[in-house]
């Protein structure tokens, strides 16, 4: 089955097949990337929160370090074993004493100064006893009265310290009694770390992540090994690390190359007591843990679809061939029509739209084998079929004629327009004096005088559309708009094209005055809303909305509705001159030019806001009475 007969083209159910796995595949990429994408994301940011989870559990055993060796130095200092001992002068007793209190605590040392810092006993060097440790911050500390604790830089390298003040019973301080922990080649500190955090954690026996204590930008302590087992002590962080951390003193969050591993890791900075940078504080996971996850969720995700894929293709090709069949046994009974030959028909199981072609096919062909019956039939018709084809030629010349005398008819009214002002006028001058001879009381009084108000406003409608080409001087004096748009309002509203629609008013109080014609702008409002009404299709909302531009120093008026809308295209054509978008009939064009020409002749502007389908909004704007001179 081909679309032509002269050339090879792709058969239509090879074309819908194609159409439909290009839009498919198209569609099944677009997910999979995105949702690739979201589950990448979503896997690394729940890395990017386990490492800052696990850093902090690092920076609270830190602390938690910190805060046991102060208490364990506070609690010695404050006790009175240590007074008894140096007012004895046993100094064995007192050594030995300390060097208990090292063990248990876990002190690598544990040393006892004078007043003024000097060292009187040190337990694991006693053949030191005149150093000097006032330099120290954390001891000068303690010497003033505080227990202190925090990282300090000592000769042997990295060390957690703390200090406390050693007082005689008249509370004088009689010296500072500090111990410590060296980081320097001590692993039991981050080995805790990362028992805690990465313990059975492994991944093709690799550590699942690390825990690293830096001085400076050097590994003084890790659980980081090199490629052979060791520990990687001595190897440095990377330089951008090392800028933001130890210079400028940030966190630094992200993804490093950790001696042979790549691992998402948090560097934070080590401060010794004075709050200088010293070092840094650094966990890490694996970046491996989680990309493996990723890969396999992406993998499935793509095995799933592809799978899917495969078994929509299956799907479609035998949907497609089914629905096709009966198309082909088409084109094969047009061969037959072609050669002369109508007795073949197309059948079709399927209750679809094809088997309804299938049914109009066979009623086709049946036409046709009644038509060649009918062709003699037809020839002897002809006559008459032609006979009554003239008379319909004649009957539509004089509908054409009669359009042109309907046509002539409009520009003979055109004409009589201006013999209207004559009546009108012997309606308002009878009015008037019918008017003047009335009681005050009478009760058609006021009918009579709302014939005066639309008399004069017709004859001035009339005298505008006369001289819409010529502009004559308007008869502009103090107006209130408001004033002009409640009369309007109250005019229109009584008309049946606006009981199915919601008005909404919004006049601000104590609006300025302009220098108009109330009567044109009266016409101008009118056509505003009867153009919004027509819109609508008579039902819908109107809203009408006044305020004083203080700055711009003018007032606006506003009137919108929830209509069609203007297209985008003719937007800019709305002001011209017989220019209409509505159907043939409902309008002449000259609406809203004659809008536009009032307004722009009292030194005014008129514009249109629309949305297609939400409606318009028409904006004028007049200089208010102090600018208008």
């Amino acid at each position: 089955m081909r679309f032509s007969f002269g050339s090879r083209r792709l058969s239509l159910k090879a074309r819908l097949i194609w159409s439909y796995l290009v839009i498919l595949g198209i569609g099944g990429l677009a997910t999979s990337l995105v949702g690739s994408w979201i589950v990448s994301s979503t896997i690394m940011t729940q890395a990017r929160r386990a490492v800052d989870h696990d850093f902090a559990t690092a920076r609270t055993v830190y602390e938690q370090q910190l805060q046991a060796l102060k208490l364990s130095v506070e609690f010695v200092a404050s006790g009175t074993t240590v007074q008894q001992y140096l007012a004895t002068g046993d100094r064995r007793s007192l050594a030995a004493y300390l060097d208990r209190i090292r063990q248990d605590a876990g002190f690598d040392f544990l040393t006892l100064t004078d007043a003024r810092g000097g060292v009187v006993l040190r337990v694991s060097e006693p053949g030191h006893a005149m150093d000097d440790a006032s330099s120290t911050g954390i001891v000068k500390a303690a010497l003033s009265g505080k227990v202190a604790a925090g990282t300090e830089i000592l000769t042997a390298g990295m060390t957690l310290m703390a200090a406390a003040p050693v007082e005689a019973a008249s509370g004088e301080t009689m010296g500072a009694l500090y111990g410590g922990v060296l980081l320097t080649g001590n692993f039991g500190l981050v080995d805790r770390v990362w028992a805690l955090l990465f313990r059975g954690d492994r991944l093709l026996d690799v550590d699942g992540g690390a825990v690293t204590i830096f001085q400076n930008d050097l590994r003084i302590s890790t659980s980081v090994r090199t490629a052979a087992g060791r520990r990687a002590v001595g190897t440095r962080a990377s330089p951008d690390v090392s800028e933001a951390v130890l210079k400028r003193g940030e966190t630094w969050r992200g993804r490093a190359l950790v001696v042979k591993d790549w691992l998402i890791s948090e560097y934070d900075p080590i401060r010794d007591y004075a709050g200088n940078v010293v070092g840094m504080l650094s966990v890490g996971i694996l970046e491996n843990t989680y990309t493996a996850i990723r890969n396999r969720v992406i993998l499935s995700f793509f095995g799933i679809a592809t799978s899917g894929f495969l078994l929509i293709i299956g799907i479609t090709y035998y949907m497609i061939r089914n629905i096709t069949r009966p198309i082909g046994e088409m084109v094969a009974a047009t061969h037959n029509i072609i050669a002369g030959r109508f007795d073949q028909e197309v059948h079709s199981d399927s209750p679809t739209e094809i088997a309804l072609l299938a049914e109009s096919f066979n009623a086709m062909l049946q036409s046709l084998r009644q038509m060649r019956g009918d062709l003699e039939e037809w020839g002897r018709t002809l006559e008459e079929k032609v006979r009554q084809r003239t008379e319909e030629l004649v009957a539509m010349q004089a509908r054409v004629a009669q359009s042109e005398r309907l046509a002539s008819l409009g520009m003979l009214a055109a004409g009589v327009a201006h013999e209207v002002n004559n009546p009108l006028g012997g309606i308002l001058a009878l009015t008037a004096l019918t008017v003047e001879d009335m009681r005050d009381n009478d009760p058609n009084r006021e009918n009579l005088e709302e014939v005066i108000r639309q008399t004069e406003r017709c004859r001035d409608i009339v005298k505008g559309l006369l001289e819409f080409s010529r502009q004559s001087k308007s008869n502009t004096e103090l107006v209130d708009l408001n004033k002009v748009l409640e009369d309007t309002l109250s005019l229109v509203t009584k008309q049946a094209l606006f009981f199915n629609i919601n008005l909404v008013q919004n006049l601000a109080p104590e609006l300025p005055r302009v220098m108009a014609d109330g009567s044109q702008f009266q016409q101008v409002f009118i056509n505003i809303l009867m153009n919004a009404v027509q819109a609508m299709d008579e039902r819908g909302t109107i809203t009408v909305v006044t305020r004083h531009l203080r700055p711009e120093k003018c007032v606006e008026v506003a009137i919108s509705d929830t209509g069609h809308g203007i297209l985008p295209e003719q937007i800019d054509r709305i002001f011209d001159p017989f220019f209409t978008t509505k159907v043939s009939g409902r309008g002449t064009g000259l609406g809203l030019s004659i809008a536009y020409g009032i307004v722009t002749t009292h030194r005014g502007t008129i514009s249109v806001e629309s949305q297609v389908g939400k409606g318009s909004t028409f904006t004028i704007r007049m200089p208010a009475a102090a600018e208008a001179g």
